[in-house]
C-alpha cells in the first residue's frame, strides 16, 4: 500500500504525540500475534486493523519489510528508543523474537508508568512551589516598597534577623535569574561536550553523580547480562557474541565495549580483568561470567543475574522517587518561613520601639 506525501507528514506529527506506552501496546500485541502463529506481516497488518490512530505508520513499518529492510531498522525510524532497537536486533540472531517483543514492549511500559508516578509525586508540590514564588514577586513588588520607606521614616535599625528575610526577598529575583541563566550556560556547554565524548566516556561521567551512579550501574549491568545470556542460551560462545555486539545494529555504547573487550582479551586478560576498568558495570559481573564459564551454566546465571539487577533497579528508582517530594517540600516550607519573618518581625520590632 503507498503511503502519500501528504500521509508521511502527518506520521511524523503524530510520532512526536507518541508515548511510550503507545509503543509498548504495539509490541506486546505484536509479541502475543506471533507466539499464536501469525507472520510478521500478517501481525502488522492485523495491528493496523485494530489500531486505526497507529495505522499510518505501521503500513510505513510494513512497506520498509517489503522493501527488504529488518524490523529493527524500521521501528528505529519510527522513534523507538535505541535498546529496544539492538534488543530485538539481538533477538534476530538469538531466536527469543516473539520474547523480546514482549519484553521490549514491558521494558517501555515500566518507562512511562515511571514517568507518569514522577509527574504525580512532582504536581502538587511542584504548583505549590510556583505559587509560593508568585508571592515572593508579589511582595517584591507591592509590599517591600512600603515597608522600606517606613522604616526610612521611622529611622528603624533592625537586627540582622528582621533584615534576613527582608533582604531575601529583595533580592530573590536576581538571585533566581542569575542561577537560572548559569544552569542554562552550563547545560548548554555541557550537551555541546558531551556530544564529543564516546558512549564509554560518557558512562564512566555519570558514574561519578551519586544516587544516579548506582541506578545507571544496575541498568547497564542488566542490560548486558541480559542480552549475554539470550545469545549463550542458543549457543553462542562469548568470543562470538563479542563479535555480533559490534554490528552497527547494536547501541553505541554496546559496540565500543565490544572493541575494548576484545581488544583486552587478545592482549590476554580474562574477562573479569577486561572489565574491570569498565566502572558502569557491577564487580560482580566479571565473577559471575568466570564462575559460569567454570560451571558451564553461564547462560542460566546471567539471566538470574539480570533479574536481580533489574529488582534492585526498581527498588533504586522508587527510593529516589520517595525523596523528591519531602525535598521540594522543604524549599516551599523555608520561602513561607522567608514570608512570615518579612511580615512579622519588622513589625514586633517596630512595636516593641514604640512602647
Amino acid at each position: 500500500m503507498a503511503i502519500s506525501l501528504q500521509q508521511r507528514f502527518k506520521n511524523i506529527k503524530y510520532l512526536k504525540k507518541t508515548t511510550y506506552f503507545i509503543q509498548a501496546s504495539f509490541l506486546i500485541k505484536l509479541s502475543s500475534l506471533v507466539q499464536e502463529g501469525f507472520t510478521l506481516g500478517e501481525a502488522l497488518t492485523f495491528l493496523a486493523r485494530i489500531m486505526p490512530k497507529e495505522a499510518i505508520w505501521i503500513q510505513m513499518i510494513i512497506q520498509q519489510l517489503e522493501n527488504g529492510e529488518r524490523f529493527d531498522e524500521a521501528i528505529r525510524n519510527h522513534g523507538f528508543p535505541e535498546r529496544v532497537c539492538s534488543q530485538i536486533y539481538l533477538s534476530l540472531i538469538h531466536g527469543r523474537f516473539a520474547f523480546a517483543l514482549n519484553s521490549s514492549g514491558k521494558y517501555l511500559s515500566d518507562r512511562e508508568k515511571q514517568k507518569k508516578e514522577l509527574i504525580k509525586l512532582l504536581q502538587y508540590p511542584f504548583i505549590l512551589l510556583i505559587f509560593m514564588l508568585g508571592i515572593l514577586m508579589a511582595m517584591r513588588i507591592v509590599l517591600l516598597p512600603s515597608f522600606e520607606e517606613l522604616y526610612d521614616t521611622t529611622d528603624q535599625n533592625l537586627s540582622w534577623l528582621n533584615r534576613f528575610p527582608i533582604l531575601f526577598i529583595q533580592h530573590f529575583p536576581i538571585v533566581l535569574g542569575v542561577n537560572l541563566l548559569l544552569f542554562l550556560i552550563l547545560f548548554i556547554v555541557f550537551q555541546r561536550k558531551l556530544k564529543k565524548w564516546t558512549a564509554i566516556k560518557k558512562a564512566a561521567f555519570f558514574m561519578k553523580i551519586p544516587l544516579l551512579n548506582t541506578m545507571l550501574k544496575l541498568y547497564y549491568t542488566h542490560f548486558f547480562s541480559y542480552e549475554w545470556s539470550q545469545l549463550l542460551k542458543s549457543g553462542y560462545q562469548m568470543n562470538t557474541i563479542i563479535k555480533l555486539m559490534q554490528s552497527k545494529e547494536a547501541t553505541k555504547l554496546m559496540r565500543e565495549v565490544a572493541v575494548y573487550m576484545e581488544t583486552n582479551l587478545i592482549a590476554g586478560q580474562n574477562f573479569q580483568e577486561s572489565m574491570q576498568p569498565l566502572t558502569f558495570f557491577s564487580p560482580e559481573l566479571g565473577l559471575i561470567i568466570l564462575h559460569g564459564e567454570a560451571t558451564s551454566q553461564l547462560a542460566s546465571e546471567l539471566a538470574l543475574y539480570a533479574q536481580d539487577c533489574q529488582n534492585r533497579m526498581l527498588f533504586q528508582i522508587q527510593r529516589i522517587f520517595s525523596w523528591i517530594q519531602p525535598v521540594i517540600f522543604l524549599i516551599v516550607a523555608f520561602l513561607i518561613l522567608c514570608i512570615y519573618l518579612a511580615l512579622l518581625l519588622p513589625t514586633f520590632s517596630m512595636m516593641e520601639e514604640i512602647m
